[in-house]
């Protein structure tokens, strides 16, 4: 018998194979399309924070707003964009989106709603702002803000009865930390204002001379100076200079009343002035200069009166304590770029030249020691305990 001829189709094993291959692309892990931000909860002030995307393809971002009408707190840029948008597209992963808000001046808290939008996948995050806790735009509880580990920062030390507050400002198009302080509410003075600087942080404009009230200190907590103290001559003296920042906001803020402390003339406009343009000029050959400019009260018996009656304590004595810093070592070879130096200055007047203000500078170990306070308290943790002690006992050749 003839049997029948067999032959090879090739239709069947190229569908087994295809077919195979749809199998394990469906077995394949998709990446996880993920929406993330940091602070998923913020205070009623101005802020921003970066959006951490994670997605395989194409995707789109929108907020939509749970408590107005319409989400014009609340938006989004990009390292491509700074316009306030409310949807932006990109592509794959990303964490160079911002969220941005405006301050809530309202007792109400606001929020809003976060898409991610890929492949007909979606994700969301909620983000929530805090009502004001001030009246008329001051606030009506004092307390302190989280310390961070920015250089310029003294230690602090718990149940001293101070407040650590800061702010920050719209320096160059960015919003960025202006200064922090150490609020006295009993004397009416900061012990030390602390802040950095460079040429991009003194900015470019002009003295706004808006005296004002700090909107994050009660109004019994702080001096109202609009005018000038009464009961002595006293000048309204800055420890930030307004002449480090000129940009328009936080010029603004050199003016609030924790900023200033009552100074005689014979100090403030003379040799204080010309370490205040000493510290300017040494800051623009630098990358950064942190600063820590201080009052102090102990052993104080004069005080001085604020436009409504408060008490302010006169100080007995002024110092600045500086850190500089150069990325390429040029200064500082020895210690990884950083240099420092201080100065201290009795509440009297002085032969306004540089000589003489240069015989007020020491060490800031020098200063620690004589002040008991610890400056630059993150310095260590930047280069080390043994390269912080060298800054710190040490005049480098660059500030002679």
């Amino acid at each position: 018998m003839k049997l029948p001829r067999i032959t090879n189709n090739p239709i069947p094993i190229l569908t087994a194979f295809v077919l195979s291959l749809l199998f394990l692309s469906s077995c394949k892990p998709k990446e996880e399309l993920s929406l993330s931000i940091l602070l998923p909860e913020a205070e009623s002030v101005a802020g921003s924070q970066f959006i951490s995307i994670k997605a395989s393809g194409d995707w789109t971002l929108t907020i939509e707003s749970s408590s107005v009408a319409s989400a014009d707190w609340v938006w989004l840029s990009s390292y491509s964009s700074n316009d306030r948008q409310i949807s932006l597209r990109g592509s794959g992963n990303s964490s160079n989106v911002a969220l941005n808000w405006d301050a809530n001046d309202s007792q109400d808290s606001r929020s809003c709603t976060l898409t991610l939008s890929c492949a007909g996948e979606r994700v969301q995050q909620n983000f929530l702002q805090k009502g004001s806790d001030k009246i008329n735009g001051i606030a009506t509880e004092l307390k302190s803000d989280k310390l961070t580990n920015w250089l310029e920062l003294p230690a602090t030390k718990e149940g001293d009865g101070l407040y650590f507050i800061t702010h920050s400002a719209n320096i160059g198009g960015k919003y960025v930390r202006n200064y922090s302080f150490y609020w006295d509410p009993k004397a009416l003075v900061a012990h030390w204002v602390a802040y950095p600087l460079n040429r991009g942080l003194i900015s470019t404009g002009s003295r706004a001379d808006l005296w004002d009230l700090n909107p994050k200190v009660p109004r019994e907590y702080q001096p109202v100076l609009f005018r000038g103290y009464s009961g002595g001559s006293f000048q309204r003296g800055h420890q930030l200079p307004s002449a480090d920042r000129y940009s328009y906001e936080a010029n603004i803020q050199t003016f609030y009343g924790t900023n200033i402390t009552p100074q005689r003339g014979a100090l403030n406009e003379n040799i204080w002035a010309t370490l205040e343009t000493t510290v300017r000029d040494w800051s623009k050959k630098l990358d950064t200069l942190y600063v820590v400019t201080g009052c102090v009260i102990d052993g104080s018996t004069e005080f001085v009166n604020d436009n409504e009656g408060k008490k302010v304590t006169v100080p007995t004595g002024y110092y600045k304590a500086l850190l500089g810093y150069k990325q390429n070592a040029s200064i500082g070879g020895s210690t990884k770029g950083f240099v420092g130096v201080a100065f201290y200055f009795e509440h009297r007047g002085y032969s306004n030249d540089y000589t003489t203000m240069m015989k007020q500078s020491m060490t800031i170990s020098a200063l620690e020691n004589k002040l008991g306070m610890d400056f630059f308290v993150n310095l260590p943790a930047k280069i080390g305990v043994d390269l912080a002690k060298k800054v710190e006992t040490s005049i480098d050749p660059f500030w002679k």
